[in-house]
């Protein structure tokens, strides 16, 4: 039979654009699912969010943080290092550290012996029960104990990275003598920390939030790092308690800090919520960070503010656009 040529012509007309409709919408359509594993190019490092979609379960979390993309985790979400852990605890510890590996996530930071209510090395304090014992020997006894337990978490967990702190600020001692205290002090961790191959990070912390703190900023941090003279002992540079603290990030721009950051937290001010809940500029902080060469763990040490499976995905979203932001 033969087809006029009208005819034949609308047909494949009609063909090509219902072709072209197809793959349009496949090519809209496609970002989706991608997006589901695309890895993050930042080492964004979740502590404790994505609860609605994974139940408060150790191990869901894991496998969900590494469908969507996630290469690390914060050590933090799960032990408390400062306590001792029953036969029961270390186990399942391995088989989180397993689980972790497995999943083919890294392991970030635990905070281990980051004090906040105490002058510990800054006065040489230990507090034992209904006394405080004030020497040397009390307080390098007291942190061997804590380095000891602490190696033995990041063994089990299959971290290599812990949070450490000086304590608390102390009336007493003067100013010269408290950093004379924290850097000897920090020498003797460090030390420890070098025989085990291991890396210790002093966080300085805000005094609104932790009332008190000797290390409230991150050049002081930078400065207890650069007396203390090992490259196992490091600076964790929170964005969040540095802005609160000092009300800028100027910091970042100082290359006596900057040699020393081992790691970042992440954290909106005020509020202390996701990137987008506050005032501090991430987009332009977290390009600035890339841009510097900067490829460690970023710890997201922040609250959620939509704890819903669809704050989940919004969060997810929020992280992605400021990891291509960064990164592109």
């Amino acid at each position: 039979m033969l087809v006029k040529k009208s005819t034949r012509r609308k047909f494949l007309t009609n063909l090509s654009s219902g072709l072209f409709l197809i793959a349009g919408a496949a090519l809209f359509a496609a970002p989706e699912k991608p997006l589901l594993n695309q890895k993050f190019k930042m080492k964004f490092a979740p502590r404790g969010l994505f609860r609605a979609s994974t139940k408060g379960d150790k191990f869901a979390y894991i496998k969900w943080l590494a469908e969507h993309g996630f290469t690390a985790v914060e050590g933090v979400v799960f032990c408390n290092p400062k306590k001792a852990y029953s036969k029961e605890e270390e186990a399942l510890q391995v088989r989180i550290g397993q689980a972790v590996r497995e999943a083919g996530l890294l392991m970030s930071n635990i905070s281990s012996m980051n004090e906040k209510f105490f002058p510990t090395m800054t006065a040489n304090q230990v507090p034992d029960k209904d006394k405080v014992l004030r020497s040397k020997k009390a307080i390098r006894q007291a942190l061997h104990s804590q380095l000891e337990i602490t190696l033995g978490t990041l063994n089990r967990i299959g971290s290599t990275r812990f949070i450490i702190g000086p304590g608390t600020f102390d009336k007493e001692l003067s100013p010269k003598k408290q950093y004379e205290n924290v850097v000897e002090n920090m020498i003797f961790c460090a030390d420890y920390c070098k025989r085990h191959n291991v890396v210790m990070q002093i966080e300085p912390l805000n005094t609104m939030d932790h009332p008190g703190m000797y290390c409230d900023r991150a050049a002081l941090g930078a400065s207890i790092a650069r007396d203390v003279n090992n490259p196992h002992c490091r600076l964790l540079f929170d964005l969040y308690h540095e802005q609160t603290q000092v009300g800028n990030l100027k910091s970042l721009d100082d290359p006596e800090v900057w040699k020393y950051i081992e790691s970042f937290h992440i954290a909106d001010s005020p509020g202390r919520m996701e990137p987008g809940t506050g005032h501090m500029p991430y987009k332009e902080i977290l390009k600035k960070i890339w841009d510097k060469g900067f490829r460690g763990f970023l710890g997201l040490e922040h609250a959620q503010s939509d704890k819903s499976a669809e704050g989940d995905l919004k969060l997810l979203k929020t992280y992605r656009e400021l990891d291509s932001a960064a990164t592109d």
